[in-house]
């Protein structure tokens, strides 16, 4: 189960290792913060940056809540236990899974890409592709989508890129498709 410490935006990996340090790994099995990449445009050309996805917040994961949380009190002026509900609680398992299915392996959001058929969105690569409909916002300038997560109960906006390669109809786009 993931468990979510707030600390102070911009020092997330120095909490990581901070963390890392003083949990006991049998108990935080793993520390991490969520990333995602992003497409900023360098010299005229496009490249991908990696960027936190919650900023201010670092993800435990654990099976033993009591003994990380009294762990956690160690290290008060790193790390603050995000309490839901009045307790110190996992984020809800249906939230842990999209965050699971749309992290790869070293825990980042890398870039999808899709076409815009008739107002849809319609994503063809990457891992939005099964969340399409979470897409609230899309910025094709700057190749950002922004998606809306529920995390600790609650609807939030992460940014992630998404580049759009065109804007077709729905005729346009069969034809393209060879269909």
């Amino acid at each position: 189960m993931w468990y979510v410490v707030q600390t102070i935006s911009g020092r997330e990996q120095a909490a990581i290792e901070k963390c890392r340090t003083a949990l006991d790994p049998d108990i935080a099995s793993r520390i991490f913060t969520p990333r995602c990449q992003i497409l900023k445009k360098f010299r005229g050309e496009w490249q991908s940056v990696e960027q936190i996805a919650f900023q201010g917040y670092v993800f435990i994961e654990s099976d033993h809540p009591t003994e990380l949380e009294k762990m956690l009190q160690r290290i008060p002026s790193v790390v603050t236990p995000v309490r839901i509900g009045g307790g110190f609680y996992p984020i809800r398992a249906d939230e842990e899974a999209v965050l699971r299915q749309m992290m790869d392996e070293t825990d980042c959001i890398r870039v999808s890409e899709g076409y815009v058929v008739d107002q849809q969105l319609v994503v063809e690569t990457g891992p939005l592709q099964p969340f399409a409909q979470m897409v609230k916002k899309i910025d094709r300038h700057k190749r950002i989508a922004e998606v809306e997560v529920i995390l600790f109960e609650e609807r939030r906006r992460m940014r992630v890129a998404l580049n759009i390669k065109d804007r077709l109809t729905a005729e346009a786009y069969r034809e393209m498709m060879g269909a």
